[in-house]
């Protein structure tokens, strides 16, 4: 007697079940490259950019907490403005720690990733993935244009060996950028206009775990992207007077007043 049991299973479904387990491969192989907690490893070694842009930001769920050598690493970014003044002079403002005005908002530690630390380690990732000609590159100002095509340029023109690279820390740098132009508008906004911004990934480690006991244990020095000044970048869809409203009440509270230096300072921000 004849049963289905003994019915071949179709090609179709055989091919659907391979292409089923070949992208479970995939998304096992870059989630566990990205969760590599060492950096050498992971960019130098291992596909670290791919597995950054695969992961973030849809998948990202901070497992490292939980792993043998959990995170110890603040991540900060760090944000200044040049402001032209209503009578042509020019200013610069202070620095402001960003993703500390963004978790002075209480719901913000928990219910969400946040804007300015996501901004702060896709910057530092793409920036150590670059060459260390093309890092000095992106330690200078990169103000021609609108938007970051001299810097692109530029870092193409010491060493094209690593484009995807240099397309990894070009789109950082949009993100950062772009936040950092909001950001500007919200704190200094009022007292003329931003002509560019400067941002600086940071990351400040605290004391590994492995020495969390030990009572002399000192902090290991921060690290941080040594980044010129860009043009403020604005795009369609940026509600900055949205942005300014919530970014100025997390500033109130979290008692934040970034001022701007003295006239004639401005002149550091022309040319390289």
């Amino acid at each position: 007697m004849n049963t289905d049991s003994g019915k071949r299973i179709p090609k179709a479904a055989r091919g659907v079940a391979v292409g089923a387990i070949a992208l479970l491969a995939v998304h096992m192989f870059f989630t566990g490259v990205y969760n590599t907690p060492y950096t050498d490893l992971k960019y130098q070694v291992l596909p670290g950019t791919a597995a950054d842009q695969y992961v973030r930001p849809y998948l990202v769920q901070d497992y490292k907490i939980f792993a043998p050598d959990p995170v110890d690493t603040d991540r900060q970014l760090w944000v200044r403005a040049w402001v032209e003044t209503p009578g042509g002079e020019r200013t610069r403002s202070e620095w402001v720690n960003a993703s500390a005005v963004e978790l002075a908002e209480p719901y913000r530690r928990t219910l969400r990733k946040q804007l300015s630390v996501v901004g702060a380690e896709r910057l530092m990732a793409s920036y150590r993935a670059l060459s260390e000609e093309q890092q000095q590159v992106a330690s200078k100002n990169h103000l021609d244009g609108d938007e970051l095509y001299g810097l692109r340029d530029a870092l193409v023109a010491v060493d094209d060996s690593n484009s995807a690279e240099v397309r990894a820390f070009i789109r950082a740098t949009n993100y950062t950028a772009s936040y950092a132009t909001q950001v500007a508008h919200a704190m200094w906004g009022d007292a003329g206009d931003v002509q560019a911004v400067q941002v600086r990934a940071v990351y400040d480690p605290v004391i590994r775990w492995a020495d969390r006991h030990d009572p002399d244990a000192e902090r290991p020095p921060a690290k941080y992207t040594d980044l010129g000044w860009v043009p403020a970048l604005e795009w369609p869809g940026q509600d900055r007077e949205a942005f300014a409203r919530s970014f100025r009440s997390w500033a109130d509270k979290a008692g934040v007043e970034a001022g701007l230096e003295p006239a004639g300072s401005g002149e550091e921000v022309q040319g390289e």
